[in-house]
């Protein structure tokens, strides 16, 4: 990638700050928006400081902050600002769609206005409970009912890729949408299944094995994510298509969980829980997530490429070293 000036909303994120520090080292300008204030951005405390970083405190919701966060325009816009979680979108779905969609509009229009490059991180949500595996990028969505609020968040990432590939067809808008299949690694807050897991293992507590461990998902390290993300936004045959960037080996939860506890070296057991019994009905698991990832292959020249078991190891040892995440709650 060639030293540009981008903007990064939702940078001080787990997969933001990953990219803001990946997009430094590549020599490029990076400006940051987000709505978490600096001294609190903790996955950016090696780079907060960098000269090429520029930090702009906001929400995406507010045009106007968005529009002075980019005085002088930049070449590309990565947008990854989101409401993320399923316990987000269980206590609060009405800002889920506030947030993803309208925050997603007002960077479309910032972007429309400078012919400015758009790539949004969506997500393998997007398929929703679709059984036939593996999904492709053009594979139908298949979701529950509207009153069992975790689809709040698939549809509000198909919204804004109706909207995206809207533009680029009507005005020739360039964007690229990256689907990520389960992403992990260094940094990812503990509420996620395998970051979720590795907190609980290394603290000496039980993880968490759902409904049988039975569900199978592929998991990606943050690394491949980077850079499969940067690659896109390099290639001009990426524009108006989408990707599903992710690992395509298939694990079930509990083979993953058993792995942590390995790799861990803790002699801890996992303990089971029962979604109904805790979620009621405002849950709904999908069985088996799966990408395929020919397309990535075959246009972006991208794959997955580190092991399961590796990416644990990674982030099991970063884990150790960074007390002040241990401690997290």
């Amino acid at each position: 990638m060639s030293a540009e000036k981008v903007l990064v909303t939702g940078g001080s994120g787990f997969i933001g700050s990953h990219l803001t520090e990946k997009l430094l080292s590549l020599g490029n300008e990076v400006v940051v928006f987000d709505s978490v204030p600096i001294n609190k951005a903790k996955n950016l405390e090696k780079v907060k400081n960098h000269k090429a970083l520029t930090y702009v405190e906001g929400d995406i919701r507010n045009k106007k902050s968005l529009e002075e966060a980019t005085v002088g325009n930049v070449d590309k816009i990565f947008h990854l600002a989101a409401v993320v979680g399923v316990y987000k979108y269980l206590e609060d779905p009405l800002k889920v769609i506030d947030v993803n969609i309208g925050g997603t509009r007002n960077i479309i229009q910032l972007a429309h206005k400078n012919k400015t490059k758009i790539i949004f991180t969506s997500t393998s949500e997007i398929y929703g409970r679709n059984p036939s595996v593996p999904w492709e990028e053009g594979s139908d969505r298949v979701l529950g009912n509207t009153n069992v609020e975790r689809w709040s968040y698939s549809t509000s990432k198909a919204a804004c890729e109706y909207m995206l590939l809207g533009m680029h067809k009507k005005h020739g808008l360039p964007v690229t949408i990256i689907r990520y299949f389960n992403i992990y690694g260094p940094r990812q807050h503990p509420r996620w299944v395998i970051s979720q897991n590795v907190h609980k293992t290394l603290r000496g507590e039980q993880p968490l094995v759902y409904d049988g461990g039975r569900q199978t998902r592929c998991f990606t390290y943050i690394d491949d994510a980077i850079e499969g993300t940067i690659t896109a936004a390099d290639n001009q045959k990426a524009d108006g298509e989408a990707f599903n960037i992710g690992s395509d080996k298939e694990t079930t939860m509990r083979e993953t969980i058993e792995l942590i506890i390995k790799v861990s070296g803790k002699k801890v057991k996992w303990k089971g829980v029962d979604t109904k019994k805790q979620f009621g009905g405002k849950y709904e698991d999908i069985p088996r997530r799966v990408p395929d990832v020919s397309k990535a292959k075959r246009v972006l020249g991208w794959r997955a490429t580190t092991p399961l078991e590796l990416g644990l190891k990674k982030t099991i040892e970063w884990a150790n070293k960074n007390k002040w995440w241990l401690a997290k709650k």
